[in-house]
């Protein structure tokens, strides 16, 4: 298949493992640690709640919960319209919404992970003309300790 010389076999070898640890150390500086090895995974738990921020009568922001992920709002026309956070995020973990799951590849990955859903649905629900943000309000324990609880924000554009 690939018939190589002496010297361009050792190069070639020399260029693989390289690469593979150009990987490697890159994989550890990202926040999910893709190509990184991890010989234990974290022993972090999870909870989200998701949450939309829109302007109340007297114009003061609020929270208000998604129950399941679902919600409807007025686009442009005055017409309701419904929105699911699962039509645009697939992720085990950032699917169970309220529920303790385990954060796969630890706190920080999912942390990560779920910012990036948030700004990916925030930037595409362009018919909903009351929702200002996405909030997700996270309850966590990162190996059995418990963290202050953490808010990320999507926001719109």
């Amino acid at each position: 298949m690939l018939d190589l010389g002496p010297r361009a076999r050792v190069v070639f070898a020399a260029t693989y493992v390289v690469a593979q640890l150009g990987l490697i150390a890159w994989g550890l500086s990202t926040p999910d640690h893709v190509f990184g090895f991890q010989m234990f995974n974290a022993s972090s738990r999870i909870t989200v709640n998701l949450y939309r921020e829109v302007k109340g009568r007297r114009g003061k922001k609020r929270l208000v919960p998604m129950k399941d992920g679902r919600w409807q709002a007025r686009d442009a026309d005055g017409s309701l319209q419904s929105y699911r956070w699962q039509d645009r995020v697939r992720g085990p973990v950032l699917n169970r919404l309220g529920v303790s799951t385990h954060a796969a590849y630890g706190l920080n990955a999912q942390l990560f992970r779920l910012q990036a859903a948030l700004d990916d649905l925030a930037a595409h629900i362009p018919d909903d003309t009351q929702t200002l943000a996405l909030v997700a309000v996270v309850e966590a324990t990162e190996n059995g300790r418990p963290v202050p609880e953490i808010r990320l924000r999507g926001e719109r554009r």
